[in-house]
Parts: C-alpha cells; structure tokens; sequence
C-alpha cells in the first residue's frame, strides 16, 4: 500500500506568479540654463558645463558621475532647477529616495507648475511605496498635461495598489488612448487583467505590446506567465525563455517549474541551475534547484542546494520540509527532524511540515510524537491522504487495530475521488506496459510523468529505478530506491536494487546491508542474482 504516503517534490508548485509592472521614468529636461544672474556669467558657464556632463553621464547610465555633476552645477548656480530636477531624478535611481524627495520638492516650491517634477516626485514615492502621495502627484502632472501618457500609466500603478481596479484601468487605457504604442502601458493593463482572471484578454495585450517593442523582458515574462496559466507549456517556455534572454534572469525560475510541468526534468533542473548560476543569493533558485535534483534521485545535491536554499532565507518553510524529507531519504533521521521541527515553528498551520515531521519520528518508531504531528496534519487538511495512510501504519504498530483501520479507510475513501491518484496510476500502467515491450526510454518518461503527478507513488519510484538502473544511471536510480524505501519500509524490491546499485557503485557495506534487507523481507529474491526487479 504505497502510493499516497508522502509528498516528496513539487515541481508543480510552480512559483508565485508575480506580474512585472512596467514603471517609466520621465526623460532628463532639454538643456537648459537660462540667462545669466547678477553679472555671473562665468559661474553660468560653468554651470552649464557641468550640467551638460551630467546629462551626458546619466544617458550613459554613469549615475554617481551624474550626481556629481548635477551637484557642481547646483554650486555655481543654485537657482537652476533644471539641474536640481534631474538631481533629484538621479538620486532617485541611485536609491537614496528621502535626498530625492527633498530635491524635487524644492522644485515644485519654486515652479509649481512643472508637471515633469510633480511626475518625477511621484516616481520617487511610488518607489518608497507611499501610493497615496504617489497618486496625487501622478494625478497633479497628468492635469498639468493633459497629453502626459507616462503619468497616466504611472497613476495607474498607484491606483492598482491602492486596490483602484477600475481606476487603474482608466488610467492605463487613458495612456494608451494618448500613445497606442505605448508598450509599458499596455504591459501593465494586461498585469492587471490576469490579475482578475481575465488571461484570454491579459495575452492579447501582452501581445500588442511587443508588436512595438519586441525586445520588452517584462512582456515577454508576463505572456509566457499567462501561457503557462493556459498550460500552454510550449508557448510559456519560448516566452519566459526570450525574457531570460533579454535580462531577466528571475524568468528562469518560472521557466523551470513549466519545463518540470511538463515533465522534461532535465531541461527544468538545467534552467533552475541557471537560475542559480546567474542569481546565486536567491533562496528561491536554490530551493527549486534542489526540488528537481530530489526528483531526479540525485539526493546529495539535492540536499546541498536546499542547505543553501535556507542559509539564503532561514525563514523559507517549502525548502526547510523538502530538506527533512531529502535527510529522511537519506537515512538521516535526527537531522530530518530538526528541519522539520524548525519548519512547523516558523509555519504552525503548514500540514505539510506537520505531516513530514510526524512521518519522520515514526521512522524513528517514536510512535508517541508521531501520532499528534500527523493529527495535527490532517486537522489542517481535513482531505489528506497520505497523513492517514501513515497514521494508519503508526497505529497499526502500536497495535491500535481499530484505529488503523478506520485511517487505512479514510485514505481508500479520499482515492476514489482524487483525480491526480488516477492519472498518475494510468502513467503507472502505461510505464508497465513498456517494460513488458522492453521500451526502457517509455517507460523512464511513464513512471517520471507518474511521479510528477504523484511524488508520494512508491512502485513508480522503485521502477523508475530499476530501469534507470538498466540504463547505466545508477547514481539517480539510487535515489529513486531510496525514495521508495522512505515511503515503503517494506519494499523487499526496492532494497534489492539498491544493494545492486550500491555495489555497481563500489559500496560494497551498504550494498551487503541492503541485500540482507531485501531477503530478510522476501527470501525468494535470493533465486535473482544479479537481476534487477523494476
């Protein structure tokens, strides 16, 4: 009775899907000086030489030179708000909004009217997440002028903030009525549609904009996004994969879980590896890196890049309970445990971590500990199958039969409506089948898509095995023997082939215990040999 134990993977927990608005910047001021003051026309001229190198020094993206030229300028000739405003621009870009907002304000004192500074002061706040004096400064420009789309769109931001549906998608449609080809406009109106759902209408903008701007990174994520809401997997991945392309390294992460949806592992683990590679500070990458080197059997990788993945972000409970589960299929049992402790701390209402720790202290046949953990689970998830198929097996052990079988009862109940129970057991079949024409490669893909459905199905962890062994892939079929073994302690199969793939791997210790393991459960397996069992 191995399936529906315990959730081992999530290459279908695809990441949060996270829209990327579009926030534009108003260009620098035309160079301007004005007329010089009080006979001081060579501080005028210089002025004017600095503001022009600062210019210069921002269009190449060169911002602390912009500053320092922006501030000489300012030195010389304190009155030149067109020096003043694109200071405060600059200080913007640079981070240090509380300077900016002090500039920009002073701007404002002294030509109330400037609709790029009230714009520009808006920008700042949007960045230092004040919406609602964002907003009337956005508001403050586009009245100023009127034929201003990029304070259409930036108001429409703060009004999507401020939880302004409606108001947003004027604002945005207000843009676009001012500039059709309007690519950041279009890109945040179609966000804001797949926000509410609308994904069929949120693609045609998307779209749309990158018919103007086909080198647009955040379009092109946020198509491939709602793509892979349509489970387009093709169209998602071309997309995300061009926004990778294009600058946007974030892209890889969404791009591995569609590549792992749609069940090419090794494409999904090589995109996350990348993801790490390019992003190497984020416990995200790390984290689904290592979901995908778990699938693949690989645990010791695994297990080091969810180390990472928590030393980045100790606060990260998905990769804190995957990492228990990759210790406990490792046969470390203490360590699993203290992960999964952690986990349930930081995330009391996780029935995940809740239903790992207590699967963790059965295998340590701490009955005592285990039983409220996975009562804890189920509480949480009144449908959870595998916290009862284990409470189940718990109780059965402390020879609570009644008990046991009113859990062992449940979890037929909860099967017959679990629509992934069956499709996962139809790729179990079909996986079967090949084996039965001797098609290794089908059956590898079968019992993968199986586990992808299902990473809880023990028989398709100990087959894939058994044919990953066949296949001279000995290190993941390792893994997979493992897994099953953590699900079903009494796998004689499972442990057969693993003492094989142990001693074609040279450990010859842990091979001869798995061995005595195996015969101990099933003493026929001694008429096998050196034959594999998928």
């Amino acid at each position: 009775m191995g399936f529906g134990r315990s959730k081992i993977l999530v290459l279908r927990f695809s990441p949060a899907i996270v829209w990327q608005p579009a926030v534009v910047y108003v260009g620098l001021l035309a160079l301007a000086v004005g007329a010089p003051t009080h006979g001081a026309s060579g501080q005028t001229s210089g002025a004017r030489e600095h503001y022009e190198a600062g210019v210069n020094a921002y269009q190449r993206g060169d911002l602390e030179q912009a500053e320092e030229e922006f501030r000489a300028a300012l030195k010389l000739k304190p009155d030149l708000l067109e020096a003043r405003q694109n200071l405060g621009s600059t200080l913007g870009r640079l981070g240090q909004l509380d300077a900016a907002i002090a500039e920009l304000q002073k701007v404002i004192a002294a030509r109330p009217n400037s609709a790029e500074a009230h714009y520009n002061l808006g920008l700042v706040l949007l960045q230092k997440k004040d919406s609602a004096w964002a907003q009337r400064e956005f508001r403050k420009a586009a009245e100023l002028k009127p034929d201003y789309p990029e304070a259409q769109n930036n108001l429409g931001l703060v009004k999507e903030d401020a939880n302004d549906i409606e108001g947003a998608r004027k604002a945005f449609e207000d843009a676009l009525k001012l500039q059709p080809q309007y690519a950041e406009a279009r890109n945040n109106l179609g966000q804001l549609l797949a926000g509410q759902g609308k994904t069929d209408e949120a693609i045609e903008q998307f779209r749309i904009s990158l018919e103007s701007r086909p080198d647009f990174a955040e379009a092109h994520q946020n198509l491939g996004l709602a793509l892979w809401k349509k489970r387009d997997f093709d169209g998602a991945a071309a997309e995300l994969g061009k926004a990778a392309a294009l600058g946007r390294p974030e892209a890889l992460i969404s791009l591995g879980a569609v590549l792992g949806e749609k069940g090419d592992l090794d494409a999904a683990i090589a995109a996350h590896r990348k993801a790490v590679e390019l992003m190497p500070q984020d416990a995200e990458a790390h984290y689904l890196l290592g979901g995908g080197l778990q699938q693949k059997g690989d645990l010791d990788a695994a297990a080091l890049e969810l180390q990472k993945a928590v030393e980045l972000d100790s606060q990260l409970v998905p990769a804190r309970v995957h990492l228990g589960v990759v210790l406990r299929q490792s046969g470390k049992l203490e360590a699993s445990a203290h992960q999964l402790r952690a986990a349930t701390a930081l995330d009391p209402k996780n029935a995940e971590a809740h239903y790992q720790l207590g699967f963790t202290f059965q295998r340590q046949q701490d009955f005592s500990r285990a039983v409220p953990e996975l009562r804890r689970a189920i509480a949480l998830k009144a449908n959870y199958s595998e916290a009862y198929y284990v409470l189940g097996e718990t109780l059965r052990q402390m020879s609570q039969q009644d008990e046991a079988q009113a859990a062992f009862a449940e979890v037929e109940r909860l099967r017959r409506t679990d629509a992934d129970f069956a499709e996962a057991k139809t790729q179990y079949i079909l996986g079967r089948q090949s084996l039965d024409k001797s098609d290794l490669v089908a059956a590898r893909n079968a019992f993968a898509k199986a586990l992808a459905i299902k990473p809880d199905f023990a028989e398709a962890h100990t087959n894939l095995g058994g044919v990953l062994l066949k296949l001279g892939e000995t290190e993941s079929a390792i893994g997979h023997f493992r897994a099953a073994i953590d699900l079903q302690p009494d796998d004689a199969r499972a442990y057969y082939n693993l003492a094989l793939a142990l001693e074609r791997e040279g450990d010859t210790v842990n091979s001869q215990k798995a061995r005595e393991r195996a015969l101990a459960l099933d003493p026929r397996l001694a008429e096998s040999g050196s034959t594999s069992h998928p």
